[in-house]
């Protein structure tokens, strides 16, 4: 028999499965992740006729063999797993792996595994995540308990890929449970410039010494639930927000009356002098030159100083009356009336230390302790002390050796305005003791006057302030201020606005309170309003940054039935960083407030993220990672049995599975809402379909030339 027949059959047949396979290729040309065969050809087995013999070394030249070969076969087909186009697609469940790496599927949900390059996925009823051909992807799903109410945002988008795998089941009726807020973090500035934007009214004082605040922890009345807060007035702006920024000394002078004294003139011809507010005054008079009294001569000298004594003198039934309206600014020698040097001559009526206080001299100071002896004041209590005191001393002088405040008459407060109150109550008597108030501003050789603060407390100047009759008043003292709001969450998922409020308080320093709805409280607040938090403060460095703070943690009781008390990190910045809370010269504003917190949630929505990685919407805002996808690589791709429906299945000679996350070991990644396209290429698939055809026909024709020859053999005997 010819062996060329033969040949040529061996050929037809070999370019048959090649074109099957070619044919094959073409027609899953849109198969999602179809990746495309080629049969690899081999030559037959050569009949040998002579082997090669090698040179002889003075003999013949070597030969080579003398073989004829027995035609083509096919010893395999190989999968070439090269990378099919990303097509985007409007499924959200759709992935696409770019890169090594295969989907793990099971047929019987788990028990065994298969492999697929389709990423064309969809929930079943139950929901689990299901290739179209009802295998059931493999993953890591969340556990249950786990649900979010742990652990930071980002922890909320991650699933352990070091559990063992299972099949990935959604429930479509899952809730996310509420999660209780634990922190508060806020980034904001507050002004430290001269002028505030924001500013809000002085924090109200009463008149009850019994209530006295110390600036640090607030107090409360009672009585009238009244907060007493004292502040330092030198952090204090007036209503226009303006700061009044007062200096070591500054102040004012309050005069509750005009200061009179009368004195009876002795007749004298020689020489008269007087020290009257630490200025000498002296005249000479002989009435039989001049023809002037000694009465009228001592008016005249008095007056001529008035610029420097503040007191004027007037004639009065025969007696010289002085009279200051303390209406001058300046230090103690223009107010009052003080006799500061035995009268002669014609003021011999004069003793050393008489005098009428009615005005009074309050300045300011920076330390620590003020002293209210010497008018002294820092805060705004001190101050309303001081004035109270002293009003109630100039009305009735009988007070003076004992001093009560619960039998004073005239009642200095800190009105919801923001503005110092004087009321001037009826004490029950027939007398009438009416009040004239004139403020001034303080000032001396070596303090100088502060005009914003002199203007606001000037305006409490009235001519007549009547027993029982209208108060009086200031303009406003405000703080600068600002304020922001946010919810937080209990365990229940309940929402309560905190609000918190900060006001300037020193040159470097803000406190801050923190107000919650009523019923809930924050631990450590008073008894009388538990739902408010006053002793927050934050400390700022010179260059604006935050210094320090007090307290990092506040605890939260919601008094709902939830889990109580919630610890709630002030998060506001840390020390020396511009990460937080600032105070530079700047408008006050919040760029960013947020808590970690939020309500209960249903399941809305899920997609997948370019690390496999399935996210679900659910209604409260929140975004939880359900679970991932797990890829599957291999020694040897090609080495896959290929089972039909795009599915894989492993061989002994694809290698052991290598299962984990996409972007890990030789794994590639996966994109979502994409799907892979089939990497057959039609021109070359059909280029080869061509050349198999060539081949086939060709390898026909060997054999019908073999079955000429044949027939020309079998001619021979005829």
């Amino acid at each position: 028999m010819l062996r060329s027949l033969w040949s040529g059959v061996n050929g037809m047949q070999a370019h048959q499965i090649a074109l099957d396979i070619e044919s094959n290729n073409i027609a899953n040309v849109n198969t999602t992740g179809f990746k495309y065969s080629r049969a690899s050809f081999v030559d037959m087995l050569s009949q040998v006729k002579l082997i090669a013999t090698a040179p002889y070394k003075n003999g013949l030249a070597g030969q080579n063999d003398f073989s004829v070969g027995l035609g083509v076969g096919v010893d395999a087909t190989t999968k070439i797993f090269s990378q099919g186009n990303l097509q985007n697609t409007d499924v959200k469940t759709d992935l696409a792996i770019q890169g090594d790496g295969f989907f793990v599927i099971s047929p019987d949900r788990g028990v065994n595994r298969n492999y697929t390059r389709s990423g064309e996925f969809l929930f079943d009823a139950e929901g689990n995540l299901v290739t179209t051909g009802g295998y059931v992807v493999q993953g890591w799903v969340r556990d249950p308990k786990d649900m979010g109410t742990k652990g930071s945002e980002t922890d909320m988008l991650k699933i352990d890929s070091t559990k063992p795998l299972q099949n990935i089941r959604i429930d479509p009726g899952m809730v996310m449970p509420a999660r209780a807020s634990t922190r508060v973090a806020m980034r904001a500035n507050l002004n430290a410039g001269r002028h505030a934007e924001q500013v809000a009214n002085a924090f109200m004082l009463d008149s009850s010494s019994k209530t006295p605040s110390d600036g640090v922890k607030p107090q409360y009345d009672s009585s009238t639930n009244l907060t007493q807060v004292a502040e330092d007035i030198g952090a204090l702006y007036n209503e226009d927000g303006d700061a009044f920024l007062l200096n070591e000394g500054q102040g004012v002078w309050v005069s509750y009356k005009n200061a009179s004294m009368k004195k009876a003139i002795v007749a004298s011809k020689g020489s008269n002098t007087l020290e009257l507010n630490g200025t000498k005054i002296s005249f000479t008079n002989d009435s039989a030159v001049t023809r002037t009294s000694s009465l009228s001569a001592a008016q005249n000298a008095i007056n001529a100083v008035k610029d420097k004594t503040g007191v004027e003198a007037y004639i009065d039934n025969g007696q010289l009356r002085l009279e200051n309206k303390n209406n001058l600014e300046g230090d103690e020698h223009i107010k009052n009336i003080v006799v500061t040097g035995k009268g002669t001559g014609a003021f011999a009526n004069f003793a050393k230390g008489d005098q009428d206080i009615t005005a009074f001299r309050y300045r300011y100071t920076k330390g620590i302790e003020a002293d209210s002896s010497i008018g002294q004041f820092k805060t705004t209590d001190q101050l309303r002390a001081l004035m109270q005191h002293d009003a109630n001393i100039v009305k009735d002088p009988n007070m003076k050796k004992n001093y009560k405040d619960s039998t004073a008459s005239v009642a200095v407060t800190l009105n919801k305005y923001g503005m110092f109150e004087i009321t001037n109550k009826d004490n029950g008597n027939d007398k009438k003791e009416n009040l004239s108030i004139f403020v001034t501003n303080y000032a001396s050789d070596k303090v100088t006057k502060n005009v914003l603060f002199g203007k606001t407390m000037g305006a409490l100047n009235t001519a007549s302030l009547i027993e029982g009759g209208v108060s009086t008043s200031t303009s406003k003292l405000t703080h600068a201020m600002h304020a922001s709001s946010i919810d937080l969450v209990d365990s229940l998922g309940t929402k309560h606005t905190m609000r918190l409020e900060f006001y300037k308080s020193g040159g470097s320093e803000w406190k801050f309170r923190v107000i919650v709805p009523e019923p809930a409280e924050i631990v450590g607040s008073s008894p009388e309003r538990p739902n408010v938090f006053e002793e927050g403060v934050l400390h700022f460095n010179k260059n604006g940054s935050l210094a320090g703070m007090n307290p990092p943690v506040l605890q939260f009781d919601p008094k709902n039935g939830s889990d109580a008390p919630q610890r709630i990190t002030l998060s506001l910045g840390t020390a020396g960083g511009f990460d937080g809370i600032t105070s530079v010269d700047k408008i006050s504003e919040t760029y960013a407030i947020e808590q970690n917190g939020y309500q209960a949630g249903d399941l809305m929505d899920v997609r997948f993220n370019n690390e496999g990685a399935l996210l679900g919407a659910f209604s409260n805002g929140k975004t939880l990672a359900l679970a991932q996808v797990a890829l599957a690589s291999f020694a040897n791709d090609a080495g896959l049995q290929a089972v039909g429906g795009s599915v894989f299945s492993q061989t002994g000679n694809s290698g052991q599975a290598s299962i984990g996350a996409a972007g890990t070991g030789r794994r590639g990644n996966v994109s979502g809402s994409k799907l892979e396209s089939s990497n057959v290429d039609l021109s070359r698939s059909l280029t080869n379909l061509i050349v198999v055809q060539r081949g086939f026909q060709a390898n026909s024709k060997a054999v019908t030339t073999s079955d000429q020859i044949l027939n020309t053999l079998l001619n021979l005997k005829q």
